[in-house]
Protein backbone atom coordinates (compact mmCIF):
# COMPACT_ATOMS: atom_id res chain seq x y z
CA UNK A 1 0.00 0.00 0.00
CA UNK A 2 1.56 3.20 -0.94
CA UNK A 3 0.04 5.49 1.72
CA UNK A 4 1.61 3.30 4.26
CA UNK A 5 5.04 3.54 2.91
CA UNK A 6 5.08 7.15 2.36
CA UNK A 7 4.12 7.99 5.96
CA UNK A 8 6.93 5.49 7.13
CA UNK A 9 9.07 7.22 4.93
CA UNK A 10 8.35 11.03 5.72
CA UNK A 11 7.78 9.77 9.43
CA UNK A 12 11.20 8.28 9.65
CA UNK A 13 12.86 10.70 8.02
CA UNK A 14 11.53 13.73 10.28
CA UNK A 15 12.39 11.32 13.25
CA UNK A 16 15.97 10.99 12.41
CA UNK A 17 16.50 15.08 11.82
CA UNK A 18 14.81 15.40 15.31
CA UNK A 19 17.04 12.76 16.61
CA UNK A 20 20.14 14.89 15.91
CA UNK A 21 18.83 17.58 17.34
CA UNK A 22 16.98 16.29 20.18
CA UNK A 23 13.46 17.77 19.46
CA UNK A 24 11.60 14.61 18.47
CA UNK A 25 8.76 15.45 21.11
CA UNK A 26 9.21 18.98 19.92
CA UNK A 27 8.47 18.13 16.31
CA UNK A 28 5.81 15.36 17.37
CA UNK A 29 3.76 18.81 18.97
CA UNK A 30 4.48 21.39 16.03
CA UNK A 31 3.34 19.10 14.42
CA UNK A 32 0.27 18.27 16.15
CA UNK A 33 -0.49 22.13 16.34
CA UNK A 34 -0.74 22.28 12.51
CA UNK A 35 -2.90 19.43 12.26
CA UNK A 36 -5.68 20.36 14.65
CA UNK A 37 -5.19 23.83 12.83
CA UNK A 38 -6.19 21.80 9.84
CA UNK A 39 -8.94 19.56 11.76
CA UNK A 40 -10.63 22.79 13.36
CA UNK A 41 -10.67 24.10 9.94
CA UNK A 42 -12.15 22.66 6.70
CA UNK A 43 -12.00 25.67 3.92
CA UNK A 44 -7.87 25.75 5.09
CA UNK A 45 -7.83 21.99 5.00
CA UNK A 46 -9.58 22.06 2.25
CA UNK A 47 -7.19 24.72 0.19
CA UNK A 48 -3.88 23.29 1.53
CA UNK A 49 -5.05 19.84 0.16
CA UNK A 50 -6.49 20.54 -2.74
CA UNK A 51 -4.64 20.18 -6.33
CA UNK A 52 -6.96 23.53 -7.33
CA UNK A 53 -4.65 26.04 -5.19
CA UNK A 54 -1.27 26.89 -6.44
CA UNK A 55 1.89 25.69 -4.52
CA UNK A 56 2.90 29.32 -4.31
CA UNK A 57 -0.36 29.87 -2.54
CA UNK A 58 -0.32 27.34 -0.37
CA UNK A 59 2.97 27.92 1.23
CA UNK A 60 1.85 31.77 1.74
CA UNK A 61 -1.18 30.77 3.50
CA UNK A 62 1.02 27.83 5.55
CA UNK A 63 3.62 30.73 6.58
CA UNK A 64 1.10 32.57 7.88
CA UNK A 65 -0.06 29.55 10.08
CA UNK A 66 3.35 29.00 11.29
CA UNK A 67 4.13 32.55 11.93
CA UNK A 68 1.28 32.59 14.49
CA UNK A 69 2.22 29.40 16.18
CA UNK A 70 6.20 29.83 16.55
CA UNK A 71 6.62 26.54 14.53
CA UNK A 72 10.50 25.27 14.22
CA UNK A 73 12.07 25.90 11.08
CA UNK A 74 12.35 22.24 10.32
CA UNK A 75 8.82 21.60 10.84
CA UNK A 76 8.19 24.08 8.34
CA UNK A 77 11.05 22.91 5.50
CA UNK A 78 9.10 19.86 6.60
CA UNK A 79 5.80 21.10 5.57
CA UNK A 80 6.80 23.02 2.50
CA UNK A 81 8.64 19.66 1.26
CA UNK A 82 4.89 18.12 1.66
CA UNK A 83 3.34 20.80 -0.25
CA UNK A 84 5.88 20.28 -3.21
CA UNK A 85 5.50 16.70 -3.42
CA UNK A 86 1.75 17.14 -3.70
CA UNK A 87 1.48 15.44 -0.67
CA UNK A 88 0.44 17.76 2.49
CA UNK A 89 -2.76 15.49 2.90
CA UNK A 90 -1.02 12.73 4.25
CA UNK A 91 -0.23 15.11 7.06
CA UNK A 92 -2.25 13.03 9.50
CA UNK A 93 -0.90 9.82 8.60
CA UNK A 94 2.76 11.14 8.70
CA UNK A 95 1.85 12.74 12.38
CA UNK A 96 0.24 9.27 13.42
CA UNK A 97 3.29 7.08 12.09
CA UNK A 98 5.82 9.97 13.65
CA UNK A 99 3.81 9.26 16.93
CA UNK A 100 4.00 5.69 16.35
CA UNK A 101 8.09 5.58 16.37
CA UNK A 102 8.99 8.19 18.42
CA UNK A 103 6.70 6.01 21.20
CA UNK A 104 8.88 2.77 20.32
CA UNK A 105 11.87 4.97 20.85
CA UNK A 106 11.25 6.85 24.08
CA UNK A 107 9.55 3.48 25.68
CA UNK A 108 5.77 4.81 25.65
CA UNK A 109 2.78 3.50 24.69
CA UNK A 110 -0.72 5.10 24.25
CA UNK A 111 -4.40 4.27 26.09
CA UNK A 112 -7.60 5.04 25.46
CA UNK A 113 -10.05 5.04 28.47
CA UNK A 114 -13.20 5.52 27.55
CA UNK A 115 -15.72 6.52 30.32
CA UNK A 116 -19.66 7.40 30.90
CA UNK A 117 -19.01 10.86 31.74
CA UNK A 118 -16.17 12.78 33.21
CA UNK A 119 -13.95 11.07 36.14
CA UNK A 120 -11.34 12.63 38.82
CA UNK A 121 -8.13 13.25 38.04
CA UNK A 122 -7.17 10.82 41.11
CA UNK A 123 -8.87 7.94 39.43
CA UNK A 124 -7.23 8.65 35.56
CA UNK A 125 -4.09 9.10 37.60
CA UNK A 126 -4.39 5.44 39.24
CA UNK A 127 -5.55 4.29 35.83
CA UNK A 128 -2.43 5.32 33.91
CA UNK A 129 -0.34 3.91 37.07
CA UNK A 130 -1.70 0.59 36.89
CA UNK A 131 -1.73 0.42 32.33
CA UNK A 132 2.34 1.69 33.28
CA UNK A 133 2.66 -1.55 35.52
CA UNK A 134 0.67 -3.91 33.28
CA UNK A 135 2.94 -2.32 30.33
CA UNK A 136 6.28 -1.82 31.77
CA UNK A 137 6.11 1.59 29.71
CA UNK A 138 5.45 4.96 30.07
CA UNK A 139 1.81 5.51 29.24
CA UNK A 140 0.19 8.07 27.49
CA UNK A 141 -3.48 8.44 28.04
CA UNK A 142 -6.32 9.52 26.33
CA UNK A 143 -10.05 9.82 28.05
CA UNK A 144 -12.80 9.98 26.18
CA UNK A 145 -16.32 10.36 26.95
CA UNK A 146 -19.59 7.70 26.28
CA UNK A 147 -22.90 7.56 28.16
CA UNK A 148 -24.01 4.62 26.03
CA UNK A 149 -21.32 2.20 28.28
CA UNK A 150 -23.77 3.51 31.67
CA UNK A 151 -20.67 3.48 33.67
CA UNK A 152 -17.56 1.80 34.42
CA UNK A 153 -14.68 1.98 32.08
CA UNK A 154 -13.26 0.48 28.65
CA UNK A 155 -9.43 0.79 28.32
CA UNK A 156 -7.19 -0.18 25.09
CA UNK A 157 -3.73 -0.56 25.46
CA UNK A 158 -2.80 -1.65 22.28
CA UNK A 159 -4.20 -4.59 21.03
CA UNK A 160 -5.73 -5.01 24.41
CA UNK A 161 -9.27 -4.15 25.45
CA UNK A 162 -10.25 -4.03 29.33
CA UNK A 163 -14.05 -3.96 29.21
CA UNK A 164 -15.25 -2.90 32.39
CA UNK A 165 -18.53 -1.25 31.64
CA UNK A 166 -21.78 -1.50 33.17
CA UNK A 167 -23.31 -2.30 29.75
CA UNK A 168 -20.79 -5.17 28.65
CA UNK A 169 -21.71 -6.64 32.21
CA UNK A 170 -25.34 -6.31 31.59
CA UNK A 171 -25.28 -7.59 28.11
CA UNK A 172 -23.14 -10.66 30.06
CA UNK A 173 -25.81 -11.34 32.53
CA UNK A 174 -28.66 -10.92 29.69
CA UNK A 175 -26.85 -13.45 27.76
CA UNK A 176 -26.57 -15.97 30.69
CA UNK A 177 -29.90 -15.43 31.74
CA UNK A 178 -30.90 -16.07 28.03
CA UNK A 179 -28.68 -19.64 27.96
CA UNK A 180 -30.54 -20.89 30.86
CA UNK A 181 -33.86 -20.62 29.20
CA UNK A 182 -32.62 -22.90 26.82
CA UNK A 183 -30.72 -25.43 28.69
Amino acid sequence: MIGTSITRRYAEALISIGAEENSCEKFESELTKINNILDENSELKNVLYSPAYPIKDKKGILKEIIKRQEISKNIENFLNLLIDKKRIEFLPYILKRYGEILDQIVGRVRAEAIVAKKIPEELISKLKESLEKYSGKKVLLEIQEDPTIIGGVITKLGNVVFDGSIRTQLEKVKKSIVRGEEG
